[in-house]
């Protein structure tokens, strides 16, 4: 079963970080982005990527940790037209977007094509213990709902903590 990731900086690297972790055969990393200094302290990547496409980057940091893992890397920015046909091969999509528009966009398009999405809403601020998830159809969402990172500091911790339990409900998700 091959799973997307729609979006690769704090939440998707390293829900792709525990997936490879946990031998997950194959992801489709998808991101037009490259890899920035003032991310690195919540993203899976190094100060020697600093500049390098994310794709590529998580690419080389996952097979380090599992060699076997089957990786599809598309470098594009996903949009309302094309973010159905990229993951049309995935049951399961993880949306590892930092913007609401983009999170609503994703979930609103995959909902109709019978797909499983993991997806995050509240994972700013320092309060690890107001994480939960909510589960609405085919839909799981983790987060806390409400700290917005317009409005208040990343936490690598929170963003740690919110991507291990995305990628424990794709592990769950997997077995059904």
């Amino acid at each position: 079963m091959k799973i997307g990731i729609a979006g690769i900086g704090g939440i998707g690297s390293n829900v792709a970080r525990h997936l490879a972790q946990a031998k997950v055969p194959t992801v489709k990393i998808v991101d037009f982005d490259c890899v920035e200094t003032a991310n690195l302290n919540r993203q899976f990547y190094r100060t020697d990527q600093v500049g390098c496409k994310k794709t590529g980057s998580l690419e080389a940091n996952l097979h380090a940790i599992s060699p076997d893992l089957v990786i599809e890397r598309v470098d594009k920015k996903i949009t309302p037209e094309n973010v159905v046909s990229i993951f049309q091969d995935c049951p399961i999509v993880v949306e590892g977007f930092d913007h609401p528009h983009l999170k609503k966009m994703l979930i609103e398009k995959l909902a109709g094509a019978d797909k499983k999405i993991v997806s995050a809403s509240g994972i700013a601020g320092r309060d690890l213990g107001t994480v939960t998830i909510k589960k609405i159809g085919t839909c799981h969402i983790v987060g806390d709902f409400l700290s917005d990172q317009g409005k208040h500091a990343l936490f690598p911790p929170k963003i740690a903590l919110v991507a291990a339990v995305m990628a424990g409900i794709v592990l769950d998700q997997m077995e059904k």
